[in-house]
């Protein structure tokens, strides 16, 4: 990893979710003006106001010693931590407190060599899991760009790969980040950036439901119960295509004189990772499919390849169907669901809803 000497030399992305009362960033802005729109909304609102156990100067501190701790686990050094924290002292990012730090990866996103870096900061006042936060990257000596969707947890739980998945030569960053519990799969933000021509860019997800703000849905899967114990079969209208599986049917549930419709896929694209097609790296997105006994009845994955046309249109690949033993889970980990003025606790260890 080199060094960085000043702002504009080494360092190459930094992905901030800085996070304010009322106060953020639309795509693309750059630090001085979120801070400038910030000094505005002082005027509004004190950031000096106390909540209990609230105080700017210690969380300055905090933020500090969670950096340091940080980078040391990652194999940064304190001298060259130094450099990169104050990057973020010199433009202001934790607002004298009002941020808070709370995940921090340090590698080299964009494969040239030099030190690329992701901060995730949230509100240290008033924390709500959606709503206000921004990713902020800092690529070469490129105007930082920022980029802010209220739909996105700021807690930290968070993954990040790059890779070039398009087959264009430049490389994509893919964010994801875990939020509340509802769904078959809980909630699971997902979004995908390409680094072109010193400039960050937002890649559209395939997806069946026509609408900018479902672009991460993913594709329409119907899920239909066969007459036989445990068949089922899948329909994908983007493919137009059947696919059959089986799945355990429910204790006592009665099976279907023909073939019924009972259920489909829940919760847009979860556990995206890399993955090879005809040796090309492509994207690999995973779709919950639940069964006649509701969301919480997962009975199948359905798995999509994706990439990209040279126009930035998403295209999917393949697809395909993956089983699973469980009847009564959410496949991948015990949650607890909210609906109706009921909490609902899905296990996947005793299969009770």
């Amino acid at each position: 990893m080199g060094s960085f000497q000043t702002r504009s030399v080494g360092l190459i992305v930094l992905i901030l979710l800085c996070i304010g009362c009322g106060v953020g960033c639309s795509s693309g802005q750059r630090p001085e003006e979120a801070i400038k729109e910030w000094e505005t909304a002082e005027s509004e609102i004190s950031i000096y106001e106390n909540p209990e156990g609230y105080y700017p100067e210690k969380q300055m501190q905090i933020n500090e010693e969670m950096f340091y701790r940080q980078a040391l686990e990652q194999g940064i050094d304190q001298e060259e931590a130094e450099i990169y924290l104050q990057v973020l002292m010199d433009d202001h990012i934790f607002q004298d407190g009002v941020m808070e730090l709370t995940g921090l990866r340090i590698g080299d996103i964009d494969g040239n060599g030099q030190t690329d870096m992701l901060v995730v900061v949230m509100d240290a006042r008033e924390k709500t899991f959606y709503g206000f936060g921004s990713l902020w990257f800092y690529m070469n000596e490129d105007d930082p760009y920022c980029f802010s969707e209220e739909w996105c947890p700021y807690y930290g739980d968070f993954d990040l790969f790059w890779a070039n998945i398009d087959q264009d030569e430049n490389m994509e960053i893919v964010y994801c980040a875990r939020g509340s519990a509802y769904s078959g799969v809980g909630d699971y933000y997902k979004v995908v950036f390409k680094y072109r021509n010193h400039a960050i860019e937002q890649m559209q997800l395939p997806s069946d439901y026509g609408h900018e703000e479902y672009n991460d849905y993913g594709l329409l899967v119907d899920v239909f119960q066969e007459p036989d114990a445990d068949s089922y079969r899948a329909y994908c209208p983007y493919f137009d295509e059947w696919l059959s599986f089986t799945a355990k049917n429910p204790e006592g549930w009665y099976l279907p004189d023909i073939e019924q419709y009972v259920g489909g896929n829940l919760g847009g694209y979860f556990d995206l990772c890399v993955a090879e097609y005809q040796g090309n790296k492509v994207l690999q997105a995973s779709e919950y499919l639940y069964g006649e006994c509701g969301y919480g009845h997962g009975v199948a994955l359905a798995q999509f390849l994706i990439t990209w046309e040279a126009d930035g249109m998403p295209k999917v690949l393949k697809w395909w169907i993956e089983g699973v033993d469980n009847k009564w889970d959410d496949i991948h980990e015990s949650k607890i669901s909210f609906s109706d003025g009921y909490y609902y606790y899905i296990s996947q260890s005793d299969h009770q809803l």
